[in-house]
């Protein structure tokens, strides 16, 4: 729906160089749909897409065995990075 309109908890999180859990909250109407998609190979998406309405996003970050590393994760048309 074009009416819809979506916002993240966060633009961005740092994770550990161990990776681990992280999780992002999507807010919009009810009856509003969304998804997301992992765009590096190291993210990946565990749970939450595709949502309808408010809803959380959960991923896993591979752990970092080399230098700084920069992702990120398309939500609702929305980019949300990985450090």
């Amino acid at each position: 729906d074009s009416g819809c309109s979506y916002s993240l908890s966060a633009n961005s999180i740092n994770s550990p160089l161990g990776g681990g859990n992280g999780s992002v909250n999507v807010t919009t109407a009810a009856g509003c749909e969304w998804t997301a998609v992992s765009n590096a190979p190291w993210i990946t998406i565990n749970s939450g897409t595709p949502g309808s309405g408010n809803g959380t996003l959960n991923f896993t970050v591979e752990p970092n065995n080399g230098l700084a590393r920069s992702g990120t994760i398309t939500i609702a048309g929305q980019t949300f990075t990985v450090n």
